[in-house]
């Protein structure tokens, strides 16, 4: 074939596929047998056999192009023996090697989308023998033979762990080691375009190239932002695939690393770096590392990603927003310290009062909020914060006009009823505070029914949720623990079990469910927005967004975190009574994606 471009769409609807790549399912080898497959084609120039979806979305070193075009035209050979992570519950194969573009040897690394036997997606990272250093001998380049071996089964990690790991490793890279935790093997090395590193830095050439000693040394220095997302596990093999992007400011000539020696950027420019990176996994520790990396502009955003979408604004002073949820349409509803309850209507970057303390209602404080689609349904969790008499109740409200629909109160003694959850019959479970209780209040009672009093492990439980399978979890903001509430066939409370957590909680509060064993969690004094993974008895924690002030809940909409921005210490701080704290928002955090 020519320089012609083909339409993916055209392809779609002309040719005929047969063999296991048309089949709704893809298993490993299949997406294996695509990424080698693709791969084939670029060299034929010819991208008419493959089996590609009818909406196909292609990118080389971040730029969107058209495929039969670019890199289509140039390359003419390829790796025999690549380094392919295939991932059918991610959807996502990672193809690493060396390519020949007339008889220009590079560096080459590609992720593809393989949707119901079919290709979606590729974005791939070219490194050619122009650019900066690090750019070793791509002819000579081959993975080392340990990333095809398999673990023993006894020593692999489970998915969630074996991503937690990559998050660590990327997450202290941020922190320029400041916060180093991640596991390393002995002798763990880190491979870039080829080259041995350590930092990725001319001036440590003949230093200790570990993957640990960049890091220890604190040789990131330079680093402005590390994004970056998992593309694919492999847990037989224990591998791990990532895309990301490095970005550098170009605004410091030099730095000194945390061992006093001070060395010379990289560039002194503004410049990112994008990268795929293949990680080795053994004995629960990352043993090697393997990057294809490649300079393109400054915040070059991931090229499929949306527009990022924007904070929501309150419009009041004195809100102290406390809790959010949204519905399926897309109206975020804010719970406050004030009393009110603010809504943005869809797409909207502005909130503005919706309900207001009345005698009916008579909200002091509201904390908690959840939306039931089911039954038409905003319950809203109401504390008597500085009106005495008033006790702690369960409202409901119309989900449309706001009016209230019944009030619950909660029995003595006092207490704060904090958030709810609802479980797949409509059952609303509240979390109380004060003194360690969980409410039921299920269709058609009139009273709230109590569940459980611990106040050993519950006393301070606040965020609470589902998870897929039914199964009930709870945070505790004053005791920095997680628990599951164990319960019986009938319902009824059997046990307490307190989690393992991956790292350290701060003032844990509110819960939202993602679907399966995922959750969004708030962490109030932190000011941080983790995304929880729970599998058994362990949880782990990845930050999605910290140095906020203050996070006391969380929602979403699609693939975008809602954090609440309470500037709680206003609030609370006898210091800063009375001064002004500003403007509060939700800040649009996304949950996944390098962006």
């Amino acid at each position: 074939m020519s320089r012609a471009l083909v339409s993916a769409a055209a392809l779609a609807a002309s040719l005929a596929f047969a063999g296991s790549a048309q089949a709704a399912d893809c298993d490993a080898a299949c997406m294996a047998g695509l990424a080698n497959g693709f791969m084939d084609a670029m060299i034929r120039s010819d991208p008419r056999g493959l089996p590609w979806a009818d909406k196909v979305a292609y990118a080389e070193n971040s730029t969107r192009v058209r495929i039969g075009e670019s890199s289509w035209v140039t390359i003419k050979g390829r790796s025999k023996a690549p380094l392919v992570v295939a991932d059918p519950t991610s959807g996502h194969v990672v193809w690493a090697g060396m390519i020949d573009d007339h008889g220009q040897p590079g560096f080459y690394a590609m992720d593809m989308k393989v949707k119901g036997g079919k290709i979606a997606a590729v974005q791939s990272v070219i490194r050619r023998k122009e650019g900066r250093p690090p750019f070793g001998d791509p002819v000579a380049y081959a993975p080392d033979k340990a990333f095809a071996a398999s673990v023993p089964a006894k020593a692999r990690l489970s998915r969630g762990k074996m991503v937690a790991l990559v998050d660590s490793y990327f997450a202290a890279m941020k922190a320029n080691g400041a916060n180093l935790s991640v596991g390393f093997g002995k002798g763990c090395t880190l491979i870039e375009n080829g080259v041995a590193m350590t930092g990725n830095l001319p001036a440590a050439k003949g230093a200790d190239a570990s993957c640990a000693s960049a890091l220890s040394r604190g040789l990131y220095g330079e680093y402005e932002a590390v994004r970056h997302e998992v593309l694919a596990v492999d847990e037989a093999k224990g591998l791990v695939a990532a895309i990301g992007y490095r970005d550098l400011s170009g605004a410091q000539m030099s730095f000194t690393a945390r061992d006093g020696v001070t060395y010379p950027a990289e560039a002194h420019y503004p410049r990112t770096v994008g990268f795929v990176s293949l990680f080795k996994v053994e004995g629960g520790k990352i043993a090697r590392i393997e990057t294809i990396a490649n300079e393109v502009p400054y915040l070059t955003p991931a090229p499929f990603n949306k527009p990022l979408p924007r904070d929501v604004v309150i419009a009041d002073t004195g809100v102290f927003p406390e809790s959010a949820v949204a519905d399926s349409a897309g109206n975020l509803y804010i719970g406050s310290f004030k009393g009110n309850i603010y809504r943005a209507l869809p797409g909207s970057d502005t909130a503005i009062a919706w309900v207001r303390p009345d005698g009916t209602n008579r909200f002091a404080s509201v904390l908690g909020v959840l939306a039931d689609e089911k039954t038409g349904t905003l319950w809203a969790c109401s504390v008597p914060m500085g009106k005495p008499g008033e006790v702690s109740a369960l409202v409901a409200l119309d989900l449309k006009s706001g009016n209230t629909k019944a009030r619950y109160e909660l029995p003595a003694p006092a207490s704060a009823c904090n958030d709810i959850a609802l479980d797949k019959d409509g059952t609303a479970f509240i979390a109380e505070t004060t003194n360690g209780r969980i409410f039921t209040l299920k269709p058609g009672d009139t009273a709230v029914a109590l569940l459980v009093e611990d106040k050993a492990l519950l006393g301070g439980v606040d965020g609470i949720a589902f998870g897929g399978d039914g199964t009930l979890y709870v945070n505790n903001v004053r005791q920095n623990t997680m628990l599951r509430v164990n319960r019986k066939a009938d319902g009824s409370f059997a046990s307490l079990t307190t989690l393992r957590v991956s790292a350290p909680l701060d003032g844990p509060d509110g819960l939202r469910p993602l679907g399966g064993n995922r959750f969004l969690q708030a962490e109030g004094p932190a000011g941080r927005l983790s995304l929880l993974t729970i599998e058994g008895d362990d949880v782990t924690v990845k930050v999605l967004k910290d140095g906020l002030d203050g996070v006391p809940g969380v929602t979403h909409i699609g693939n975008t975190a809602y954090a609440i921005e309470s500037k709680g210490r206003f609030l609370f701080d006898p210091k800063l009574k009375g001064q002004d704290p500003g403007a509060f928002a939700l800040r649009a955090v996304p949950i996944g994606g390098v962006q």
